[in-house]
């Protein structure tokens, strides 16, 4: 597969891939980085990049069958997610024993949540489309870096501690989430 990409050098030490939206292979590299490495590399990296390609294509077309979102959508979903969001965060804040910041509800294009050291959290308004679980997971995710501010061992115990169906919910984002955030892309 003859791959086409785009060279971004900086200063950085190593070269690193990725499959930008809108398929546009982007190719991070030091400076002074030869084109025969950046292609060596691309050949070691050329399944990825198939595999992620196919998985976008995948995720653009469960976009289009789910319909696409507009402005108006947007707003009346920003609306319900803060409504919902700040029903279940006060829920499971409770149930997990942590305090948390400021809550902000953003349409975002490729995260779900994240937490703040000061306990601020963002949310992805796009979570009151998917089943309950799945927006639960999150919140719980986000909540639990109030005791554990890493992703370690201890970090996943408690989540699975207080959210046992996490790994699933988990499992379903990594494969269903893409689709939702293509929905908003020509919003954004």
């Amino acid at each position: 597969m003859e791959i086409t990409y785009i060279i971004q050098k900086s200063r950085r030490r190593s070269i690193a891939v990725s499959v930008l939206p809108d398929n546009r292979v982007l190719v991070k590299a030091p400076y002074g980085t030869p084109e025969s490495m950046v292609q060596e590399f691309l050949i070691t990296k050329e399944s990825w990049i198939t595999n992620q390609i196919e998985k976008q294509n995948r995720e653009a077309q469960k976009a289009k069958e789910l319909g696409l979102l507009s402005d108006d959508e947007i707003k009346q979903i920003k609306k319900k997610a803060r409504r919902i969001l700040s029903e279940r965060i006060e829920y499971w804040a409770e149930k997990i024993g942590v305090s948390y910041g400021r809550i902000s509800i953003r349409l975002q294009s490729s995260r779900w949540g994240s937490c703040a050291q000061n306990g601020n959290l963002n949310f992805n308004c796009l979570l009151v489309l998917m089943p309950p679980e799945i927006l639960d997971s999150v919140v719980v995710h986000e909540l639990c870096h109030r005791k554990f501010m890493n992703h370690s061992k201890d970090f996943y115990a408690e989540i699975n501690r207080v959210f046992p169906d996490y790994e699933r919910c988990n499992k379903w984002l990594k494969e269903n989430g893409g689709a939702f955030m293509k929905r908003i892309i020509n919003n954004m």
